[in-house]
């Protein structure tokens, strides 16, 4: 189409009545502009929206929480060209996630001996916040909890009351920004 205009534009010559020629001129400007406000419309992308065809469906929303559901869907195929995804059936809604990047406190930490017959040592390094200790048996029961206040360095958990077995000593810190598991051995005694 472009083509055609410019073969308009540069077709007069002298010896067409300038009248006629100021006319040619003003249609081709006309043409062009239209011709260039006009084409983009062409060159726009096109968009598929998700869609369905199921015997019966419904969409629920209250402003936090949303349900969609479908029922009878008859195609069931995904096809991968390892760009885009085309997934048919099930019905499929957006799913958005968001993150939230946690800041995890810096607080060294050494736990010793493991195994273990009488005590377990802990020592703590930046320790500024206050930190509840828990130890579980491998059940889940819980077999101790204590406190470790904020900026001890060293606490003991005494072992030679629980029985032989493994434990997990659970360490969460008051301000969310520790929280840890670590795997203990009691192992008994040789007398």
């Amino acid at each position: 189409m472009l083509g055609f205009l410019f073969f308009l534009v540069y077709e007069t010559s002298d010896s067409i009545d300038p009248y006629i020629r100021f006319i040619k001129i003003k249609t081709m400007k006309f043409l062009t502009i239209v011709s260039l406000a006009v084409l983009p419309m062409f060159g726009m992308a096109q968009s598929i929206s998700p869609e369905v065809i199921a015997s019966a469906g419904e969409h629920f929303d209250n402003g936090t929480t949303q349900l969609s559901w479908t029922l009878g869907e008859v195609v069931i195929d995904t096809y991968d060209n390892g760009t885009n995804i085309l997934t048919q059936g099930f019905h499929q809604t957006q799913l958005t996630v968001t993150s939230v990047e946690e800041t995890l406190a810096d607080i060294r930490l050494n736990m010793y001996p493991n195994p273990t017959s009488e005590f377990l040592n802990i020592e703590l390094g930046n320790n500024e916040s206050d930190i509840e200790l828990q130890l579980f048996d491998m059940s889940g029961k819980l077999v101790h909890s204590d406190k470790i206040e904020a900026y001890q360095t060293k606490y003991v958990i005494p072992m030679n009351k629980v029985a032989t077995g493994n434990y997990l000593v659970q360490m969460q810190s008051i301000d969310g920004k520790m929280n840890t598991t670590h795997k203990v051995m009691k192992v008994g005694v040789n007398q």
